[in-house]
């Protein structure tokens, strides 16, 4: 099917050259430096349970850009193995809880191991399949516009056939040259090999790499997005899930396409596919923009003043919704919480300036029934809950109702 002939796989340059890296450069530094300023800006446990509802909204959006379309409500329902009776919305619940699934076990795999190289042919495997065993077996075939085939997914294992997207054209290497491609993959975008901004540059590039190389029958679509946060988090870059790159590239997802067909016709020199580094760096400079640009959108979400506003609002919601025994003064608490990650239950008399049985009565047991404190004990300090339903009042924009759904209106109210 394929005229390509590989004596030296290479997916070559990794690093675009000199002419385009001195911009690129800049924009990974000013990526680390925006990040990290918002993961220091927010409490650590508070940070923790935002990042737990950011892999959500990840899975949303990664999901949608495949063509499948959820809610956050069902995704929770989906994750406690609660499915729609339509079989279409099952299956986009079904992807997007194995998304949220995979994440957590990956990141929390690679917090135990920081140091590994990420893009091993066998680590790749193994996203690939913990993904689609978290599918039940009618599902495990790919899946086009028109439905399931019958050709078997085959989880974790390479590809053993040609594939085209446009369906004219081959889409990656030859699948008998794909081990050795792999492999090739493996050393050259080694997250060790390199260091600080240049490592960015990679994590960019890799994305790209790896979208044009489809190394699995199906699903690499989601492989490559899972894989990107990953290689980020192993960069120290978005380890608290703070932000959403599927989001990014949801929302501009004409040119995330565009970008990605663009830089995937590589040039043949008799020995190697080869890449052109100027479209090669402009996939990048894409890739920054929505980094960035979704960093300045968290951070303007996330500025104290207004999340303060926000919980006052809600409160007020809940006093005149279905909570009216919740006292005013729980907006103090919950503002505490918030900014510290966790507060003593000790300390919350004084927080809401009322006694302490008044203060467990009116304003802890409320909250924790509603889910928006959470402790682990009647001793343990309070922290930040984030249910599904209080979500679009903290955070819109984020969670807004075409993500959550319009039944979050009868949840809360």
């Amino acid at each position: 099917m394929s005229d390509y002939i590989w004596t030296r796989p290479s997916l070559s340059p990794i690093l675009p050259d000199a002419k385009h890296l001195g911009e690129l450069k800049d924009m990974a530094q000013e990526l680390y430096t925006a990040s990290a300023a918002m993961e220091g800006s927010i409490a650590l446990e508070t940070a923790r349970q935002l990042g737990e509802r950011l892999r959500f909204v990840n899975s949303y959006y990664s999901n949608l850009i495949e063509g499948h379309k959820t809610t956050i409500p069902e995704i929770e329902r989906a994750l406690s193995r609660d499915f729609s009776d339509k079989p279409e919305r099952r299956y986009a619940q079904e992807l997007c809880a194995a998304h949220v699934l995979t994440e957590r076990e990956i990141m929390g795999k690679l917090f135990e191991s920081p140091d590994q190289n990420v893009c091993q042919p066998s680590y790749l495997s193994e996203i690939h399949r913990k993904f689609y065993g978290h599918l039940p077996p009618e599902h495990q075939f790919t899946h086009h516009a028109g439905g399931f085939s019958a050709i078997p997914v085959m989880a974790g294992e390479f590809r053993d056939l040609e594939v085209s997207v446009d369906g004219r054209t081959q889409h990656g290497p030859d699948a008998r040259d794909l081990p050795g491609v792999m492999e090739s993959f493996a050393k050259e975008s080694d997250p060790a090999v390199f260091h600080g901004d240049e490592r960015l540059i990679v994590a960019a590039v890799s994305h790209h790499r790896l979208t044009w190389l489809h190394p699995f029958r199906d699903g690499n679509g989601r492989l490559a997005r899972l894989h990107t946060g990953l290689y980020l988090a192993r960069s120290k870059v978005n380890r608290a899930n703070l932000w959403s790159l599927s989001r990014g590239f949801s929302r501009n997802k004409g040119g995330y396409m565009l970008n990605l067909l663009a830089t995937d016709s590589p040039g043949q020199p008799e020995d190697e596919v080869f890449f052109d580094a100027a479209l090669t760096a402009d996939f990048c400079r894409f890739f920054f923009e929505i980094c960035l640009d979704q960093i300045g959108f968290m951070r303007q979400l996330l500025k104290l003043e207004e999340v303060e506003r926000r919980i006052e609002w809600l409160v007020s919601t809940l006093i005149h919704g279905r909570m009216p025994q919740l006292a005013p003064e729980s907006s103090r608490l919950l503002r505490a919480v918030f900014r510290r990650g966790a507060v003593p239950r000790g300390e919350a008399p004084e927080i809401v300036g009322k006694p302490e049985r008044t203060t467990r009565r009116t304003v802890i047991a409320p909250l924790l029934n509603a889910g928006l404190l959470l402790s682990s004990s009647h001793r343990a300090p309070l922290c930040m809950g984030l249910p599904v339903p209080a979500l679009p009042y903290l955070f819109p924009g984020l969670f807004d109702p075409a993500v959550v759904g319009e039944e979050y209106r009868e949840l809360i109210v």
